[in-house]
């Protein structure tokens, strides 16, 4: 016996071994062995037949060993058809069936049963959509003969009278066939629930690890500019050497450009595994405009070109609930956008207000350049991430090709779409709305360490800086020394804790990610303290990671603030002049 399987199964291996989907290679064995089952009925019949010359039987099921027999031999050498042979084979069932049941009287027996149920078993397991359900019902009209037209419920089963021995073989061979499909179809469906399942734990592994990648990633790359940043911020304050300050400048610009391509890039990965939440704060629109151009337009500016804003008067006053970070960046990204491919003219950003039926307000944003502009093509596909109108953009104009996917998909999670009119040569028009509530109380601001007065004087601050990278440390001591600073430095949490336990603290300024004891736990020593005026140290957060869970988890710790990496100067400096309001 095994002899005969192995010999069996040889071409079906062969054929399987080119067949990659999984379904269709479950598909092509069942099909396989239940075709090398209808050879054995028919071989079974034919001798019947042939005794009690019953020779249009005979002719019939001659006639079906040959076909089986070709269709077989065709599904090994084309798997690709076995679609159009599954159709064949139904038709050809179904056909029976029916002219059968019109033949015969509608008198049904045990074999016409088996056979309505196999062709609706391959009707709904192998056959996708509608044709599973048309091939089924038409199977069973012959159940139903006798109901609608001899008027009786009462259906006799059996066997044919003819040939009894041939037909309870092939009644077993039935029951046989219709056992081993639902049971390998089951296994097969029940294998890949499992399989997807165990995928699905497997990608959920891997998306925390990739967030605690790009995290990683955050703070190792944004850590080192935050010193070339803020050492060339240094330089430049008050050099009166042009030359030096020139080159300043251009290492200060190319600083920026690669942090903000950092940024994209963690964005985009933020927003591919759905960790960007909008938030739900009020803003006035025009201030948040007009302090968006107001930076644009210094890059404007340089290339001679206009960025202005041009907003509805009754939207002058509104202030609304919502994003405003993020509505920045669509902004940023379509006009910094616009701003690099235009070489005369310029950008204009356009709001206006727009019907709405919910109560909210209804923002109508059009940010239109008298750029390069695009073709039709380079339309399709401007939205994709990584890609640029074409091969020598990124050459003449720089750029990673991300500005625009980030926008849509910000732009989706404002349940919102873009709209791009443009034309070669003819600039580009960029359209979204954006609903917003209307804001109740007014805005706060966006900065909890503002203060009123910007002359108060932080030089007698006692601060402690925790801090493991010795670029960042000089940069600190610097910076801090320009306001008659001194620094006391810890380069982790042990140290912090040493330092705090033999000296007052105004503030720590505690980086997050540090060797022995990282900021979040030092944070909470700190916190727990017997003395309540050490426990109660202001703590600003430093980190160079823009990950959702950091800011959540510097909340939870007990720090005051947070000041991401790389930082402004000014910045800085109003965090302290807050600290010294508070102590004073």
């Amino acid at each position: 016996m095994i002899p005969i399987l192995t010999f069996l199964n040889r071409p079906l291996h062969k054929t399987l071994s080119g067949v990659s989907d999984p379904i269709k290679h479950a598909q092509i064995k069942v099909f396989y062995y239940v075709f090398l089952m209808n050879i054995v009925k028919f071989l079974v019949l034919i001798p019947g037949y042939m005794t009690t010359q019953a020779y249009a039987r005979l002719g019939f099921s001659i006639i079906g060993l040959g076909v089986t027999i070709f269709i077989i031999d065709l599904l090994l050498k084309k798997p690709e058809y076995l679609n159009k042979l599954i159709h064949v084979a139904l038709i050809i069932k179904v056909t029976f069936l029916i002219t059968g049941t019109f033949l015969y009287n509608g008198n049904l027996t045990l074999l016409t049963i088996q056979d309505i149920f196999m062709v609706c078993m391959w009707s709904f397991y192998a056959l996708k959509g509608k044709w599973g359900f048309h091939y089924a019902w038409l199977a069973t009209i012959p159940l139903f003969y006798p109901i609608i037209v001899q008027g009786s419920v009462y259906i006799p089963l059996g066997v044919p009278a003819f040939a009894n021995p041939a037909f309870i073989v092939i009644i077993t061979i039935n029951f046989f066939i219709i056992f081993f499909a639902h049971y390998y179809y089951s296994s097969f469906l029940y294998d890949t629930i499992e399989s997807k399942e165990k995928l699905y734990v497997e990608l959920e592994g891997a998306n925390k690890q990739q967030t605690l990648f790009f995290s990683n990633m955050s703070h190792e790359l944004r850590t080192p500019l935050n010193a070339v940043i803020g050492m060339a911020n240094l330089l430049i304050d008050g050099n009166d050497n042009k030359e030096q300050k020139e080159n300043l400048d251009i290492l200060k610009f190319s600083a920026e450009n690669l942090l903000s391509v950092i940024n994209d890039i963690l964005d985009l990965n933020k927003m591919g595994t759905g960790h960007v939440v909008l938030e739900a704060i009020p803003f006035k629109l025009k201030e948040l405009l007009d302090n968006a151009c107001a930076g644009l337009r210094i890059k404007a500016t340089e290339k001679d070109i206009y960025c202005r804003v041009v907003l509805s008067p009754e939207l002058s006053a509104v202030t609304v609930l919502g994003d405003p970070t993020r509505l920045l960046q669509i902004v940023y990204n379509l006009v910094g956008n616009g701003i690099k491919f235009t070489k005369t003219g310029g950008v204009e950003i356009r709001v206006s207000k727009g019907p709405s039926a919910t109560g909210k307000v209804l923002l109508q944003f059009c940010i239109k350049d008298t750029g390069i502009g695009m073709t039709a093509a380079q339309q399709q596909h401007v939205f994709d991430p990584f890609t640029q109108a074409e091969s020598h953009t990124a050459r003449n104009f720089g750029g990673t090709g991300l500005g625009l996917s980030i926008v849509k998909q910000l732009l989706t999670l404002h349940h919102s779409n873009i709209t791009l009119k443009s034309e070669q040569h003819a600039g580009a028009e960029f359209c979204f709305d954006l609903e917003y509530p209307v804001a109740e109380a007014a805005p706060q601001p966006m900065m909890v360490s503002r203060v009123e007065n910007p002359d108060i004087d932080v030089s007698e601050l006692k601060i402690l800086l925790a801090e493991d990278n010795m670029m960042n440390i000089l940069y600190m001591e610097k910076l801090l020394s320009r306001w008659g600073i001194t620094l006391d430095v810890a380069a982790n949490g042990l140290e912090v804790m040493e330092l705090i336990t033999h000296h007052h603290y105004d503030l720590i300024l505690m980086d997050i990610q540090m060797p022995e004891m990282n900021g979040y736990e030092a944070t909470k020593m700190i916190r727990a303290l017997p003395d309540p005026l050490k426990a109660g140290v202001y703590i600003i957060a430093l980190t160079a990671s823009i990950s959702e869970d950091v800011h959540a988890k510097v909340v939870e710790a007990g720090m005051n603030d947070t000041l991401s990496k790389p930082f402004k100067p000014e910045q800085l400096h109003e965090k302290l002049q807050h600290v010294q309001a508070v102590e004073a």
